[in-house]
Protein backbone atom coordinates (compact mmCIF):
# COMPACT_ATOMS: atom_id res chain seq x y z
CA UNK A 1 0.00 0.00 0.00
CA UNK A 2 1.49 3.24 -0.17
CA UNK A 3 0.43 6.98 0.42
CA UNK A 4 -0.46 9.92 -1.22
CA UNK A 5 -1.68 12.94 -1.15
CA UNK A 6 -5.43 14.06 -0.11
CA UNK A 7 -6.18 15.77 -3.88
CA UNK A 8 -4.71 12.50 -5.38
CA UNK A 9 -7.28 9.82 -3.56
CA UNK A 10 -10.10 12.58 -3.89
CA UNK A 11 -9.43 13.07 -7.74
CA UNK A 12 -9.23 9.17 -8.57
CA UNK A 13 -12.16 8.71 -6.25
CA UNK A 14 -14.33 10.98 -8.10
CA UNK A 15 -13.58 9.96 -11.41
CA UNK A 16 -14.20 6.51 -10.06
CA UNK A 17 -18.11 7.76 -9.39
CA UNK A 18 -18.21 9.46 -12.66
CA UNK A 19 -16.83 6.13 -14.39
CA UNK A 20 -19.62 3.65 -12.00
CA UNK A 21 -22.32 6.03 -12.72
CA UNK A 22 -22.14 5.79 -16.74
CA UNK A 23 -21.69 2.08 -16.11
CA UNK A 24 -24.96 2.20 -14.33
CA UNK A 25 -26.94 3.74 -16.47
CA UNK A 26 -25.90 1.12 -19.46
CA UNK A 27 -26.64 -1.42 -16.85
CA UNK A 28 -30.44 0.00 -16.73
CA UNK A 29 -30.90 0.43 -20.49
CA UNK A 30 -29.72 -3.46 -20.89
CA UNK A 31 -32.06 -4.92 -17.81
CA UNK A 32 -34.74 -2.61 -19.47
CA UNK A 33 -34.12 -3.40 -23.50
CA UNK A 34 -32.34 -6.67 -23.96
CA UNK A 35 -32.10 -8.48 -20.73
CA UNK A 36 -35.18 -8.87 -18.23
CA UNK A 37 -33.52 -11.66 -16.47
CA UNK A 38 -31.01 -10.05 -13.87
CA UNK A 39 -29.05 -13.21 -12.81
CA UNK A 40 -28.46 -13.69 -16.81
CA UNK A 41 -27.22 -10.12 -17.35
CA UNK A 42 -25.01 -10.21 -14.18
CA UNK A 43 -23.35 -14.03 -16.34
CA UNK A 44 -22.57 -12.10 -19.56
CA UNK A 45 -21.20 -8.94 -17.34
CA UNK A 46 -18.08 -11.28 -15.86
CA UNK A 47 -18.02 -12.80 -19.47
CA UNK A 48 -17.74 -9.71 -21.16
CA UNK A 49 -15.22 -8.04 -17.94
CA UNK A 50 -12.80 -11.17 -19.31
CA UNK A 51 -11.80 -9.03 -22.06
CA UNK A 52 -9.76 -6.42 -19.56
CA UNK A 53 -8.90 -9.14 -17.18
CA UNK A 54 -7.05 -11.11 -19.43
CA UNK A 55 -4.44 -8.09 -20.59
CA UNK A 56 -4.41 -7.22 -17.35
CA UNK A 57 -3.07 -10.53 -16.60
CA UNK A 58 -0.60 -10.64 -19.15
CA UNK A 59 0.87 -7.17 -18.99
CA UNK A 60 0.93 -7.14 -15.14
CA UNK A 61 0.82 -10.66 -14.22
CA UNK A 62 -0.42 -12.30 -11.15
CA UNK A 63 1.83 -12.97 -8.16
CA UNK A 64 0.50 -15.55 -5.64
CA UNK A 65 1.00 -14.17 -2.16
CA UNK A 66 -0.27 -16.53 0.49
CA UNK A 67 -2.89 -16.00 2.06
CA UNK A 68 -3.65 -12.97 0.36
CA UNK A 69 -4.13 -14.11 -3.24
CA UNK A 70 -7.14 -16.54 -1.92
CA UNK A 71 -8.48 -13.96 0.21
CA UNK A 72 -8.85 -11.58 -2.72
CA UNK A 73 -10.35 -14.83 -5.12
CA UNK A 74 -12.47 -15.77 -2.16
CA UNK A 75 -13.63 -12.33 -1.98
CA UNK A 76 -13.99 -11.53 -5.90
CA UNK A 77 -16.71 -14.60 -5.68
CA UNK A 78 -18.35 -13.61 -2.82
CA UNK A 79 -18.41 -9.90 -4.31
CA UNK A 80 -21.05 -11.68 -6.84
CA UNK A 81 -23.69 -11.85 -4.16
CA UNK A 82 -24.48 -8.01 -3.46
CA UNK A 83 -24.74 -7.68 -7.22
CA UNK A 84 -27.74 -10.00 -7.71
CA UNK A 85 -29.51 -7.52 -5.03
CA UNK A 86 -28.21 -4.71 -7.23
CA UNK A 87 -29.27 -5.50 -10.05
CA UNK A 88 -33.30 -7.28 -8.58
CA UNK A 89 -33.22 -3.42 -7.51
CA UNK A 90 -32.33 -1.67 -10.44
CA UNK A 91 -35.13 -3.69 -12.26
CA UNK A 92 -37.94 -2.71 -9.84
CA UNK A 93 -36.77 1.32 -9.52
CA UNK A 94 -35.02 4.27 -10.98
CA UNK A 95 -31.41 3.98 -11.59
CA UNK A 96 -30.97 7.43 -9.44
CA UNK A 97 -32.99 5.85 -6.61
CA UNK A 98 -30.81 2.84 -7.10
CA UNK A 99 -27.92 5.00 -6.75
CA UNK A 100 -28.88 6.85 -3.97
CA UNK A 101 -29.68 3.83 -1.99
CA UNK A 102 -26.39 1.72 -2.72
CA UNK A 103 -24.60 4.32 -1.29
CA UNK A 104 -26.27 3.55 2.33
CA UNK A 105 -23.33 1.08 2.33
CA UNK A 106 -20.77 3.88 4.12
CA UNK A 107 -22.72 3.70 7.53
CA UNK A 108 -21.59 0.17 7.59
CA UNK A 109 -18.23 0.68 6.51
CA UNK A 110 -17.45 3.85 9.26
CA UNK A 111 -18.20 1.36 11.69
CA UNK A 112 -16.20 -1.55 10.56
CA UNK A 113 -13.30 1.04 10.10
CA UNK A 114 -13.69 2.61 13.09
CA UNK A 115 -13.94 -1.18 15.04
CA UNK A 116 -11.25 -3.04 12.32
CA UNK A 117 -8.58 -0.74 11.11
CA UNK A 118 -8.54 1.84 13.62
CA UNK A 119 -9.37 4.62 12.02
CA UNK A 120 -11.37 7.50 14.25
CA UNK A 121 -14.35 8.59 13.49
CA UNK A 122 -15.20 11.98 14.69
CA UNK A 123 -18.63 13.78 16.01
CA UNK A 124 -18.90 15.45 12.68
CA UNK A 125 -18.23 11.98 10.71
CA UNK A 126 -21.43 10.47 12.57
CA UNK A 127 -23.50 13.47 11.74
CA UNK A 128 -22.51 12.93 7.98
CA UNK A 129 -23.02 9.54 8.55
CA UNK A 130 -26.34 10.23 9.72
CA UNK A 131 -27.43 12.86 6.73
CA UNK A 132 -26.25 10.13 4.51
CA UNK A 133 -29.30 7.67 6.14
CA UNK A 134 -31.53 10.62 5.36
CA UNK A 135 -30.74 11.30 2.39
CA UNK A 136 -31.15 8.06 1.23
CA UNK A 137 -34.68 7.63 3.16
CA UNK A 138 -36.17 10.51 1.57
CA UNK A 139 -35.29 9.51 -1.89
CA UNK A 140 -36.90 5.86 -1.22
CA UNK A 141 -40.11 7.33 -0.90
CA UNK A 142 -42.16 7.15 -3.36
CA UNK A 143 -45.30 9.96 -3.92
CA UNK A 144 -48.46 9.38 -5.98
CA UNK A 145 -49.74 11.96 -8.48
CA UNK A 146 -51.54 13.56 -5.63
CA UNK A 147 -48.69 14.05 -3.98
CA UNK A 148 -49.12 11.31 -1.09
CA UNK A 149 -47.11 8.75 -0.18
CA UNK A 150 -47.66 5.80 -1.91
CA UNK A 151 -47.99 2.66 -0.01
CA UNK A 152 -46.32 -0.71 -1.51
CA UNK A 153 -48.23 -3.95 -1.41
CA UNK A 154 -45.08 -6.46 -0.72
CA UNK A 155 -48.08 -8.68 0.33
CA UNK A 156 -50.47 -6.43 1.89
CA UNK A 157 -53.72 -4.80 0.57
CA UNK A 158 -53.84 -1.22 -0.66
CA UNK A 159 -56.87 -0.75 1.12
CA UNK A 160 -56.01 -2.55 4.22
CA UNK A 161 -55.05 -0.36 7.61
CA UNK A 162 -51.58 -1.01 8.89
CA UNK A 163 -51.50 -0.47 12.28
CA UNK A 164 -47.95 -1.07 13.46
CA UNK A 165 -45.68 2.31 12.93
CA UNK A 166 -42.99 0.24 11.74
CA UNK A 167 -45.00 -1.50 8.93
CA UNK A 168 -46.30 1.18 7.68
CA UNK A 169 -42.48 2.83 7.65
CA UNK A 170 -41.34 -0.03 5.97
CA UNK A 171 -44.14 -0.23 2.94
CA UNK A 172 -44.12 3.53 2.26
CA UNK A 173 -40.58 2.52 0.88
CA UNK A 174 -39.16 2.02 -2.35
CA UNK A 175 -39.34 -1.80 -3.25
CA UNK A 176 -36.36 -2.02 -3.91
CA UNK A 177 -34.75 -0.86 -0.11
CA UNK A 178 -35.37 -4.84 0.64
CA UNK A 179 -32.93 -5.89 -1.47
CA UNK A 180 -30.55 -3.47 -0.39
CA UNK A 181 -30.85 -4.94 3.20
CA UNK A 182 -27.97 -7.58 2.29
CA UNK A 183 -26.17 -5.55 -0.17
CA UNK A 184 -25.07 -2.78 2.23
CA UNK A 185 -23.40 -5.28 4.86
CA UNK A 186 -21.95 -7.68 2.51
CA UNK A 187 -20.82 -4.28 -0.21
CA UNK A 188 -19.30 -2.98 3.53
CA UNK A 189 -17.21 -5.94 4.29
CA UNK A 190 -15.74 -6.05 0.47
CA UNK A 191 -14.39 -2.66 0.88
CA UNK A 192 -13.28 -3.18 4.45
CA UNK A 193 -11.37 -6.52 2.88
CA UNK A 194 -9.94 -4.61 -0.08
CA UNK A 195 -8.22 -2.22 2.10
CA UNK A 196 -6.71 -4.93 4.76
CA UNK A 197 -5.49 -6.97 1.27
CA UNK A 198 -4.40 -4.01 -0.46
CA UNK A 199 -1.79 -3.66 2.75
CA UNK A 200 -0.16 -7.02 0.89
CA UNK A 201 -1.22 -7.07 -2.87
CA UNK A 202 -0.67 -4.29 -5.57
CA UNK A 203 -3.38 -2.81 -6.77
CA UNK A 204 -3.28 -4.86 -10.37
CA UNK A 205 -2.74 -8.12 -8.29
CA UNK A 206 -5.79 -7.66 -6.41
CA UNK A 207 -8.02 -6.60 -9.53
CA UNK A 208 -7.07 -9.96 -10.99
CA UNK A 209 -7.25 -12.22 -8.01
CA UNK A 210 -10.99 -10.77 -8.10
CA UNK A 211 -11.86 -10.94 -11.35
CA UNK A 212 -10.82 -14.87 -11.50
CA UNK A 213 -12.93 -14.72 -8.37
CA UNK A 214 -15.61 -13.28 -10.02
CA UNK A 215 -15.63 -15.99 -12.97
CA UNK A 216 -15.44 -18.77 -10.54
CA UNK A 217 -18.23 -17.49 -9.22
CA UNK A 218 -20.77 -17.90 -11.98
CA UNK A 219 -20.13 -21.11 -12.89
CA UNK A 220 -23.04 -22.90 -11.05
CA UNK A 221 -25.23 -20.71 -12.90
CA UNK A 222 -23.61 -21.52 -16.22
CA UNK A 223 -24.56 -25.33 -15.51
CA UNK A 224 -27.94 -24.50 -15.40
CA UNK A 225 -29.34 -25.35 -18.86
CA UNK A 226 -31.83 -22.17 -19.14
CA UNK A 227 -29.68 -19.60 -18.42
CA UNK A 228 -26.57 -20.78 -20.20
CA UNK A 229 -29.24 -20.95 -23.21
CA UNK A 230 -30.19 -17.11 -22.55
CA UNK A 231 -26.84 -16.19 -21.87
CA UNK A 232 -25.73 -17.65 -25.24
CA UNK A 233 -28.34 -15.96 -27.53
CA UNK A 234 -27.65 -12.56 -25.61
CA UNK A 235 -24.44 -12.96 -27.57
CA UNK A 236 -25.12 -14.48 -30.24
CA UNK A 237 -28.32 -12.78 -31.54
CA UNK A 238 -28.23 -8.91 -31.00
CA UNK A 239 -24.91 -6.93 -31.92
CA UNK A 240 -26.36 -3.42 -30.38
CA UNK A 241 -27.18 -5.39 -26.76
CA UNK A 242 -23.35 -6.57 -27.04
CA UNK A 243 -22.18 -3.54 -27.94
CA UNK A 244 -23.54 -1.66 -25.45
CA UNK A 245 -22.52 -4.17 -22.65
CA UNK A 246 -18.54 -3.66 -23.63
CA UNK A 247 -19.09 0.15 -23.27
CA UNK A 248 -20.66 -0.87 -19.93
CA UNK A 249 -17.91 -2.75 -18.88
CA UNK A 250 -15.35 -0.35 -20.29
CA UNK A 251 -16.66 1.93 -18.12
CA UNK A 252 -17.26 -0.54 -15.43
CA UNK A 253 -13.29 -1.69 -15.34
CA UNK A 254 -12.33 1.67 -14.86
CA UNK A 255 -14.15 2.13 -11.93
CA UNK A 256 -12.64 -0.33 -10.37
CA UNK A 257 -9.52 0.26 -10.89
CA UNK A 258 -9.92 4.31 -10.15
CA UNK A 259 -11.42 2.95 -7.02
CA UNK A 260 -8.75 0.55 -6.32
CA UNK A 261 -6.14 3.33 -6.62
CA UNK A 262 -7.99 5.45 -4.29
CA UNK A 263 -8.71 3.09 -1.60
CA UNK A 264 -5.04 1.98 -1.80
CA UNK A 265 -3.89 5.38 -0.72
CA UNK A 266 -6.64 7.28 0.81
CA UNK A 267 -9.31 6.43 4.15
CA UNK A 268 -11.83 3.37 3.62
CA UNK A 269 -14.47 6.10 5.04
CA UNK A 270 -13.74 8.73 3.19
CA UNK A 271 -12.84 7.32 -0.27
CA UNK A 272 -16.76 5.47 0.58
CA UNK A 273 -18.15 8.70 0.88
CA UNK A 274 -17.43 10.12 -2.35
CA UNK A 275 -19.67 7.55 -3.91
CA UNK A 276 -22.49 8.95 -2.76
CA UNK A 277 -22.60 11.91 -5.17
CA UNK A 278 -23.22 8.86 -8.09
CA UNK A 279 -27.14 10.02 -7.35
CA UNK A 280 -26.52 13.63 -8.65
CA UNK A 281 -24.13 12.43 -11.24
CA UNK A 282 -26.46 9.92 -12.30
CA UNK A 283 -29.62 12.77 -12.89
CA UNK A 284 -27.09 15.00 -15.02
CA UNK A 285 -26.01 11.91 -17.05
CA UNK A 286 -30.17 11.32 -17.68
CA UNK A 287 -30.54 15.13 -18.24
CA UNK A 288 -28.08 15.06 -20.52
CA UNK A 289 -29.34 12.28 -22.35
CA UNK A 290 -32.99 13.50 -22.77
CA UNK A 291 -31.57 15.95 -24.99
CA UNK A 292 -28.32 13.70 -26.78
CA UNK A 293 -29.94 10.65 -26.86
CA UNK A 294 -33.78 10.51 -25.99
CA UNK A 295 -34.84 7.09 -27.39
CA UNK A 296 -32.18 5.86 -24.61
CA UNK A 297 -33.48 8.17 -22.04
CA UNK A 298 -36.83 6.46 -22.51
CA UNK A 299 -35.45 3.19 -22.18
CA UNK A 300 -33.78 4.15 -19.27
CA UNK A 301 -37.40 5.36 -17.86
CA UNK A 302 -36.10 8.38 -14.98
CA UNK A 303 -38.82 10.73 -14.06
CA UNK A 304 -37.18 14.00 -14.79
CA UNK A 305 -40.55 16.27 -13.84
CA UNK A 306 -40.48 19.14 -11.29
CA UNK A 307 -41.64 17.27 -8.40
CA UNK A 308 -39.15 13.91 -8.76
CA UNK A 309 -36.37 16.33 -9.33
CA UNK A 310 -37.74 18.29 -6.12
CA UNK A 311 -37.86 15.16 -3.80
CA UNK A 312 -34.13 13.92 -5.41
CA UNK A 313 -33.05 17.42 -5.14
CA UNK A 314 -33.70 17.55 -1.31
CA UNK A 315 -32.28 13.89 -0.62
CA UNK A 316 -29.08 14.64 -2.61
CA UNK A 317 -28.40 17.60 -0.61
CA UNK A 318 -28.44 16.06 2.71
CA UNK A 319 -26.22 13.62 1.25
CA UNK A 320 -24.00 16.11 -0.32
CA UNK A 321 -23.70 18.15 3.24
CA UNK A 322 -23.04 14.57 4.65
CA UNK A 323 -20.17 13.98 2.17
CA UNK A 324 -18.40 17.41 3.23
CA UNK A 325 -19.30 16.24 7.09
CA UNK A 326 -17.29 12.96 6.47
CA UNK A 327 -14.58 14.13 4.22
Amino acid sequence: MREGSELEWFALALLGMIFYSVAGLLDKYLLSSYASDSNVYIVCQILASQIFTIPVFLISGADFIYPQSLLALLFGSLQIFPCFFYMKALSVEEISKVSALEYAYPLFVFIGSALLLGEVLEIRHCVGGLLLLVGTLLISYKKNSSGKIHLYSNGFNNNSSISKPFDRFINELSPAVKPFLSYWVLTAVYYLSLKYLLISLDEWNLYVWSSLGSLIAILPLMSIPSIRSEVKSFFCSNGRAVGALISEETFQFLGIIFSIFAYAIGSVSLVSSIGALQPIMTVLLILGLSVLAPKMARAIDEKTDWCSLKQKGISFIAVAIGIYCVS
